[in-house]
């Protein structure tokens, strides 16, 4: 009789799991939104030059879609896997946020200490005014972005503390404004080690990523991590070296899909919050509400920035909270509604990813029933980037035919070019040394935001400035 019972109960759990399993594969299978970008994200990645892409949807705080796309190092032909791990870049901002929040809730600091009376272990330049805790993780403290070009092979970067003494500035009064800055969570690092007395990695492993059960994520290289990363892509489709950064709060954390998945799933609100040990909800909360507004570029894809996200209302009034990362050959993004759930978790291994993923969000947009996320408007401008180029090519060549005419018929010649000749001369020329600057920077916005446009759109714009100086001196006249 007890054999019996035990087969039975045996049984009843196997069919059990298995109804589970085939209604979790069938809700994967149905979900619209994952069927229409299985079909689209290969056209996007086409489009953009994109190598490889992994892709999460959750809706109630469940995994209701996820796919793998291109390949995570083309020239040896390696596929792109959900075991995959990705440079998550910025995306290191917002799980940095929660260790000094673990910090908060462990009474260790307030948001609202000045900074400088915990850390010890590295000064600032004297007279550096005092910023708070919380005017870090908002991007308010009045430092600079820092130097993200510094990338080092792994195993070679220099100490933090050397980094930050010709990394740190003061670019505005603290409080008074949002100026996006690695540095400031930099120096969170060092407040952290500080703090607690550890490693910055352990205490995240220890504090954040082991108790959301984020384990295939560190912000530490290592063998094990390095084995399963694809390969990275810069804005040219080129293959880039591995590299770690000086930091690592500000954009060195390695992750799979799964791991952010967790991650941003611990940011929902009850029930859908993931059932492993995050923050109380009033740290929650503090870390999702609006701390200061968004301006300048910035502000054309967002309303503001709380604690380690930027925020947003959709257009039912719901609070969204996102973050991106872009580094050197990498993307990511998150875009999480708290309140029902519903969340996006997009990791590329290319930095030509914007518009692609702005193509998503608008999707992800309408599949929730909201006008288009902030985000979405990059694809806009790919859009108007490349009506821009086209216009100016057209508009050179249509010059440049008239001005060939003009010469061949003898109604074009050199001539000493009056003031309005010599303003459109000055016009020309100051487009040609635009041009020139830019193709000295190691980064320019444009280039992530119109990959595989921006060079047309700069051969483009040369044009028209030659063409400009051309028919300033040489000018129509009588014969």
């Amino acid at each position: 009789m007890a054999s019996r019972k035990l087969l039975y109960d045996g049984l009843s759990s196997f069919l059990g799991c298995a109804l589970m399993l085939l209604l979790s594969a069938m809700s994967l299978r149905a979900d619209p939104l994952g069927e229409h970008l299985k079909r689209q994200l290969p056209i996007l990645m086409e489009r953009h030059g994109v190598a490889g892409v992994n892709a999460v949807i959750l809706h109630e705080g469940r995994e209701v879609w996820a796919g793998s796309f291109g390949m995570a190092d083309p020239e040896a032909a390696v596929a792109m896997t959900r075991e995959s791990v990705f440079r998550v870049e910025s995306i290191s901002k917002p799980v940095t946020a929660w260790g000094v929040m673990r910090l908060v809730e462990r009474g260790d600091v307030t948001l609202d200490d000045v900074v400088w009376e915990h850390i010890t272990s590295w000064a600032p330049p004297p007279e550096t005014p005092g910023m708070t805790i919380r005017q870090l993780l908002s991007n308010s403290a009045g430092l600079g972005i820092g130097d993200f070009t510094a990338r080092h092979p792994p195993g070679a970067a220099p100490a933090l503390r050397i980094a930050m003494e010709g990394d740190f500035a003061v670019i505005g009064a603290p409080g008074a404004g949002f100026h996006y800055s690695n540095t400031g969570f930099n120096l969170l690092e060092i407040l952290i080690e500080d703090v607690s007395g550890q490693d910055f990695g352990e205490f995240m492993n220890e504090m954040v990523l082991a108790k959301l059960g984020a384990g295939q994520a560190s912000f530490d290289w290592s063998a094990a991590l390095a084995d399963r990363m694809p390969v990275g892509h810069d804005l040219q489709a080129q293959r880039i070296a591995p590299h770690v950064y000086p930091a690592r709060a500000s954009g060195g954390l390695l992750a799979d899909i799964d791991a952010i998945a967790r991650f941003v799933r611990a940011g929902m609100h009850a029930p859908h919050r993931a059932a492993e040990d995050g923050l109380p909800d009033a740290l929650l909360a503090q870390m999702h509400a609006a701390q200061v507004p968004v301006g300048g570029v910035y502000g054309v894809v967002t309303d503001g920035y709380g604690l380690g996200h930027f925020t947003e209302t959709l257009s039912d009034g719901r609070k969204v909270v996102w973050h991106g990362g872009q580094g050197h050959g990498w993307m990511s993004h998150f875009h999480l509604v708290p309140e029902s759930g519903d969340a996006i978790i997009l990791l590329t291994n290319s930095q030509r990813a914007w518009p692609l993923f702005a193509g998503v969000l608008r999707e992800w947009s309408n599949a929730l029933g909201v006008a288009p996320v902030g985000m979405a408007r990059v694809a806009h401008l790919w859009v108007l980037g490349l009506a821009l180029t086209l216009a100016l090519a057209l508009g050179a060549a249509a010059q440049a035919s008239r001005l060939a005419i003009g010469w061949r018929r003898g109604r074009r010649r050199w001539q000493r070019p009056t003031l309005a000749r010599h303003v459109l001369a000055l016009g020309g020329a100051g487009l040609i040394a635009i041009l020139v600057w830019a193709a000295n920077q190691e980064y320019l916005i444009t280039d992530s935001v119109l990959p595989g446009l921006s060079l047309w759109l700069g051969l483009a714009i040369a044009a028209a400035g030659l063409m400009l100086m051309l028919s300033a001196f040489f000018a129509p006249h009588r014969a």
